[in-house]
């Protein structure tokens, strides 16, 4: 509800710009209507071949520009045949931006971005994912908006971003009837209750505060930053009561606070780009094979080293690698103490680039457990796009990747942009 009444505001703010320039009859030109219209349908690969996404979706964006300031507001109509609990309305963005001399403000529910990886989040921790449908959905879907006042000043060579952020948003976890949820099985003779996650009280001690600082130079571009804020996934805490014969298993999630300190880079050469990003997890919780506690607080690393090369002839290729370091690693944490996984992205245009294909895998060294997705993309005319495509989920069932072999499908798109 607080974001439909933000985005009245904003356009009661527009509006009331508008009457102040004395342009009231020029209000509709300085809109800007646009957005798109898709639908998406799949089936399973594994019998009883079932489908494993069916939905159509309707993003409408209006956008303003009276001079002094600039708005916009984005909205999401979905039904949702396969996930029940997607079908609805949602405003997606809805923030005002003003721009000076030398530094700008936008404040509002908005999309950050940091970072350099592809389809990868390791300093990109502003806005929380949304995992619904797994890691299928593209890194622009998965990122969740964040009601934030965002202050930059804008140099020459450096720039300086200061984000608050007042109200906490989680990640988003598939769970009941999806077919993306992952029941955990827990060995005979445990009654296990699970509470409400504990999520932070709106306050302004509760809020979250972020700092970026960027240099451009000739031919390299660098970042820092820090994070301190709560972590977007909740905390599984266990208590274990004996008696009657049973034992009882009370599950508490709960958020944390945490520090992040990020490092990024990105450096030109000939046809490629070199890529890295460094960020430490400073108190996150991990969880552990113990009944009794069920987590442990630990810093991490995690890092990414990346390359772009563009050969000509409309191809394009992305190879990374990344992983996650826990420190002073204790054996009862149910994750690897060094967990690294590659990724390969191909792609190339053809039919004067109104056809393109691709090619995209990721590969988890640990487990050998992998994430397979090829396309086929093709513009029949300005703006509809027909996209077919296939998602693989291979190796052991216990890895992140693994678990969702039976969600192996072919899908069909159609997406029109206007």
């Amino acid at each position: 509800m607080r974001v439909f009444v933000t985005a009245l505001a904003l356009v009661v703010c527009l509006a009331a710009s508008a009457a102040r320039a004395g342009a009231v009859a020029d209000f509709a030109d300085r809109l800007k209507l646009s957005g798109w219209v898709e639908g998406i349908q799949s089936v399973g690969m594994h019998a009883p071949n079932e489908e494993v996404t069916s939905r159509a979706r309707l993003r409408l964006n209006l956008e303003g520009d009276f001079d002094w300031i600039y708005g916009w507001i984005s909205a999401d109509l979905e039904k949702n045949w396969k996930i029940e609990s997607e079908t609805g309305a949602d405003i997606h963005e809805a923030w005002l931006e003003h721009v000076g001399n030398g530094w700008d403000v936008r404040v509002g529910r908005q999309t950050i971005i940091w970072g350099r990886a592809d389809g990868v989040q390791i300093t990109d921790i502003i806005c929380p994912p949304d995992y619904t449908e797994s890691i299928t959905r593209d890194l622009d879907e998965i990122r969740m908006p964040v009601g934030a006042a965002k202050f930059r000043l804008l140099g020459s060579t450096v720039d300086t971003e200061l984000i608050w952020i007042p109200v906490f948003r989680a990640a988003k976890l598939p769970k009941d009837s999806n077919p993306w949820a992952v029941s955990s099985a827990w060995p005979a003779g445990l009654d296990v209750h699970q509470e409400d996650v504990d999520e932070p009280d709106i306050s302004l001690e509760n809020s979250e505060l972020a700092l970026r600082v960027s240099a451009y130079f000739s031919g390299f571009d660098c970042s820092a930053s820090v994070f301190h804020g709560w972590d977007d996934m909740a905390a599984y805490h266990r208590h274990a009561v004996s008696g009657g014969g049973g034992t009882d298993v009370y599950i508490s999630p709960e958020h944390h606070r945490l520090t992040v300190l990020g490092l990024d880079f990105a450096r030109p050469w000939s046809d490629f780009v070199f890529r890295g990003e460094m960020a430490c997890y400073l108190g996150r919780y991990f969880a552990t094979d113990v009944l009794e506690g069920g987590v442990l607080q630990r810093d991490a690393v995690k890092w990414l080293a990346g390359v772009d090369w563009t050969p000509g002839n409309d191809w394009t290729v992305i190879a990374q690698i990344y992983g996650q370091r826990i420190l002073d690693y204790d054996d009862t944490l149910a994750e690897h103490r060094h967990n690294v996984t590659t990724t390969l992205n191909i792609s190339k245009d053809l039919l004067n680039q109104t056809l393109t294909l691709s090619s995209m895998l990721y590969l988890n060294l640990n487990d050998l457990d992998s994430f397979y997705r090829a396309k086929a993309d093709y513009e029949i005319s300005d703006g509809l796009h027909v996209i077919l495509g296939a998602d693989v989920f291979g190796g052991t069932r216990a890895g992140s990747y693994g678990q969702y072999q039976n969600n192996s499908q072919i899908w069909l798109k159609t997406k029109y942009s206007f």
